[in-house]
């Protein structure tokens, strides 16, 4: 079996270029959905918070199928517990997708918060001096997002979800249609 080898540049432009279309209607589709997940955060918000249980309930469920088809594993023990706290909570999250967005949006609120706290202590020490500006900008910007979920718990769990969601997918199918637009006009990856 021979090992596959990543494109060169060169051939990576060319791959860009010969799919642009593509990644332009993906860019564009998602583009919308972010737009319309925007517009209607709150249902938004339900459909994603439901969808993340449907998959939290699949994945346990083929976790643990999966224990059944390799006998003997020494993992499988591990394995069937994490099915079985991915079943849980998938079931919890279809049962009160409410109490779901609940816990979700503050989880968020927790990470943000960390997430920032921590990207401000590197802009601050010597080892983030290289890009002190644009970790301090980024960990200001997570603490502010952190603050405000935290802040407006738990009246913000009924749209805070879909905006996020919405952006994620505004600024996903930006860079996509960017990219694509960019390798059409030849400011694709150059050759090093």
């Amino acid at each position: 079996m021979s090992e596959a080898r990543l494109p060169n540049a060169e051939e990576l432009t060319e791959i860009l270029q010969r799919n642009s279309g593509v990644l332009l209607a993906v860019g564009g589709v998602q583009i919308a959905l972010g737009l319309a997940a925007m517009g209607a955060p709150q249902v938004a918000t339900t459909i994603g918070v439901e969808f993340l249980g449907a998959m939290l309930c699949f994945s346990g469920v083929a976790q643990g199928v999966l224990i059944f088809r390799v006998p003997g594993w020494k993992g499988s023990v591990l394995l069937g517990v994490g099915a079985l706290a991915s079943l849980a909570l998938g079931t919890l999250i279809l049962w009160d997708p409410r109490g779901g967005a609940l816990a979700i949006t503050l989880v968020v609120a927790i990470a943000c918060g960390a997430e920032g706290a921590s990207r401000v202590a590197l802009g601050l020490s010597t080892a983030g001096a290289p890009a002190r500006g644009a970790l301090l900008v980024c960990g200001l910007a997570s603490l502010a997002v952190g603050g405000l979920l935290v802040a407006e718990w738990p009246d913000d769990s009924v749209w805070a979800i879909g905006l996020m969601l919405g952006i994620n997918l505004l600024m996903g199918g930006a860079s996509l249609a960017g990219l694509a637009m960019s390798v059409r006009s030849g400011g694709g990856p150059k050759p090093a």
